[in-house]
């Protein structure tokens, strides 16, 4: 019930701050994502049975490319939510996107720097480029930033590689994509850590990134760009 939740509170935020010209594409198509989850929900409930439509997976992407608006998918099992975000702020290659409650998410060309309102937030981040990440074999240094609970600045520093899986064809949100799938594997003494990317050309079309110890991983989809 947390992701009908979720959803439920996007669609109301988002009409919230709203105009009265019409109504927003964005809002309709979370709305409807949100109804369709508390059907689904009803359907388990009560056996499979349920007189609610179910909202295509064309229908949700339809509606939101009328926003016109770049769309992440943002998805954590430990947070327990998926959202969809928009652009809060562009800097350069650096994006910044944001979610109705204010938690936001930096990526340089996809690749995450920077958290900010998950609680155990990273707080900056010393990555790789999309360059980088598709030379397998090239050795470098990731480091994480991180603030404890004194308030003191702390740091991982991981020794990584990158390893190319090979071309797949994946999906998001209804769209097929033929993406090279590559791993960033991260060592240091005190453990290691795995980052798959999904790349389409030169954009990170989806991929899996760790984010803090308590957070752990959180998966990324570009829907529309």
């Amino acid at each position: 019930m947390k992701l009908v939740a979720g959803l439920a509170m996007i669609a109301l935020l988002g009409a919230c701050g709203n105009d009265k010209s019409g109504p927003n594409p964005m809002v309709s198509a979370i709305g409807a994502m949100a109804k369709d989850s508390v059907a689904k929900v009803k359907s388990r409930k009560s056996g499979g049975k349920s007189g609610g439509k179910t909202v295509s997976v064309e229908e949700r992407r339809a509606a939101l490319e009328k926003a016109g608006k770049p769309i992440l998918r943002v998805s954590s099992a430990t947070l327990g939510q998926t959202g969809f975000l928009t652009i809060l702020d562009a800097k350069g290659d650096v994006l910044t996107w944001k979610t109705p409650d204010g938690a936001t998410f930096s990526q340089r060309d996809g690749v995450l720097i920077q958290t900010r309102g998950l609680g155990p937030d990273l707080m900056s981040a010393q990555a790789p480029s999309v360059g980088q990440l598709l030379r397998p074999g090239t050795s470098y240094q990731r480091i994480y930033y991180f603030l404890g609970g004194d308030d003191q600045g702390t740091r991982r520093t991981y020794d990584c590689s990158t390893v190319i899986v090979g071309k797949e064809s994946i999906e998001v949100l209804g769209r097929s994509h033929h993406a090279t799938h590559v791993t960033e594997q991260c060592e240091r003494p005190l453990g290691k850590l795995t980052n798959d990317y999904w790349i389409e050309g030169t954009t990170i079309r989806k991929s899996r990134q760790w984010v803090s110890g308590a957070i752990g991983y959180i998966d990324f989809e570009r829907v529309i760009d």
